[in-house]
Parts: structure tokens; sequence; C-alpha cells
């Protein structure tokens, strides 16, 4: 059921295609998705058809990131792979506009997102997949105190028919409190 999830500075909102030009604009630079399955937007009917695409998976609850004092929208994430009967989703597809890249929202995003999943829905395990390559995103997940479980090799084809290695990561029910103040922590030094 889609929710918005308001946090410090920003909020989560329900992707609707009323997002597409505010996604475009901050998601048009090649080098912010050399890591991620598919290239940034070409044009606005190429973002149009991502968003449709994202609200028609039947296990994704997709997110756009606004900042909340202008409106303005910096970027995306989304709940994916939602299994109901495992009390369990994945935390993935999220990018952010270069502006905000390296600033406290991709905390924010993932404290919003993970206190959602553990203190409303009931999950006992959110996890992470990054491709192999992308430390900068390998570090993050570490830094927030989720664990890394292990690798799965040609996980995916990806742009230009690489063949991604996934690492994944997760965060368990018991390992939550810790992980909830060690975000509060980063989310005090932001």
């Amino acid at each position: 059921m889609p929710v918005t999830l308001e946090g410090d500075g920003i909020r989560l909102e329900p992707m609707g295609p009323q997002h597409a030009q505010g996604l475009y604009n901050r998601g048009r630079s090649a080098e912010d998705w050399a890591l991620l399955p598919r290239s940034c937007f070409v044009d606005l009917a190429d973002t149009r058809q991502w968003i449709d695409e994202a609200l028609e998976d039947a296990a994704a609850l997709p997110f756009v990131i606004v900042e909340s004092a202008k409106g303005k929208v910096v970027g995306s994430t989304r709940y994916l792979n939602i299994r109901p009967e495992h009390r369990s989703l994945e935390i993935g597809w999220t990018w952010l506009g270069q502006e905000w890249q390296r600033t406290g929202v991709n905390t924010e995003v993932k404290a919003l997102l993970l206190t959602h999943a553990f203190e409303r829905l009931g999950c006992i395990r959110v996890e992470f997949k990054t491709d192999a390559r992308n430390l900068r995103s390998q570090r993050a997940l570490e830094r927030i105190g989720a664990t890394m479980e292990g690798v799965l090799r040609n996980h995916m084809i990806v742009q230009g028919g690489h063949y991604r290695d996934s690492v994944f990561f997760s965060v368990i029910d018991s390992e939550w409190l810790e992980v909830k103040e060690r975000l509060a922590l980063l989310r005090n030094r932001s």
C-alpha cells in the first residue's frame, strides 16, 4: 500500500507520472548510472517508461525522494522483492541527483525505509544488493550497519552486456535496534 514517509528535510512520496520531469532533470548523468542495471534517462519519454515499469511491478513500491522545503525531486528509491509471506523485502534502485550525492540524504532515506520496514511492516529481514564494482555503495551499506552476506557471481547482465556480480547485504530484526542507533548517530552528524 502506498505511503509517504517524512524525514529530516526530505520525504519519500509514492512514485507517479507527475514526477517524470523532476526525475528526468536529476537522472540524465550517465556517470551516475554507470553501475546500475540500465543507463541514464535519455529523454522524458524514457523516464515515463521507467516510471511505468516500476509501477507495474507488483512486488515493488517505488518512491521519489523529494527535498521537503522546495518540493524538488532529488532522486528515487524503492522497496522491491516484497515477500509478505517471509516478512522480507529489498531496498534498492536508490539514486540521487549529483547535487545531493555525498550528503546526508541517502542516510535519511535508508533510515526512513528501514524504520518503516521493521516497525510498521513487521519485516524480519531487509536486504540490499549492489554491483561488486560499486565500492561506494558497499561502503555506504557497511557504514549503516548492514552485514555483507556474499556474492552472486554472474548474477545479472547489465549495461553493455557486462556480467554483473552482485554483493548482497542485509539487516535482520535482531540487529535492527543497533542499526537504528547507528543511523541516528549518522543522521546527527549530517
